[in-house]
């Protein structure tokens, strides 16, 4: 590879990688592709815009789902951070007005890093691969996990009320999801408070008309 040209192997690489992050791109990734000439080449000639420190947008979409990926990738420190708590749970299908800022979760031996604004970094001890949606792209918590976590979350116990009562509503989790999430998590809160919304046998059961 030389210049900024890009190999055939390494151009389907990086294909693969734009396509997947939706054309965001870190200055790692696109490393293991490109030469540094090459990248910065790219940047110059308006190709590629930097969105934040060591990340790229490569398209002139600038979305919701761009904006994801900056939040995950930006707070990651190389890899990307898991979308949780409520953001999670709107990625998931929960619907509802956005927050205006990205929860992610982190393990919290993960070296400090400057995230990207309106990013909330979270960090956690516990955290397990069954508490990882697999096929979520950007990657994100379980909609149980998010559920916990964005009661925990919540500013008030009334914004805490109301996730759990709109996650209820839409049937997006049931009780027996939740449960071994609150079994992994011994120290919560509003342990209290879940249990006795999720558990009471009314909680996650359709609204019958009339």
């Amino acid at each position: 590879m030389t210049g900024t040209v890009c190999a055939p192997r390494n151009a389907q690489t990086l294909g693969a990688i734009l396509r997947r992050q939706d054309g965001v791109i870190t200055w790692r990734q696109a490393r293991q592709q490109l030469s540094e000439k090459a990248i910065r080449h790219r940047v110059r000639t308006g190709r590629w815009r930097r969105v934040h420190r060591g990340l790229y947008l490569t398209g002139d979409d600038l979305g919701h789902r761009q904006h994801l990926w900056i939040a995950s990738l930006g707070a990651g420190n190389g890899r990307p951070a898991l979308l949780a708590g409520l953001t999670a749970l709107r990625h998931l299908g929960l619907g509802g007005p956005g927050d205006p800022a990205v929860h992610v979760l982190v393990p919290a031996n993960l070296p400090d890093r400057d995230p990207p604004p309106a990013v909330r970094v979270h960090r956690t001890r516990r955290l397990s691969s069954v508490d990882v949606c697999p096929t979520s792209t950007p990657p994100c918590t379980t909609a149980a996990r998010a559920l916990v976590d964005a009661v925990e979350w919540a500013e008030d116990r009334l914004d805490a009320m109301l996730v759990l009562g709109e996650v209820g509503r839409r049937r997006l989790v049931s009780p027996a999801q939740v449960r071994p999430v609150l079994a992994r998590l011994p120290r919560l809160a509003r342990r209290d408070l879940i249990e006795r919304t999720v558990f009471d046998g009314e909680w996650d059961r359709p609204i019958r008309a009339g």
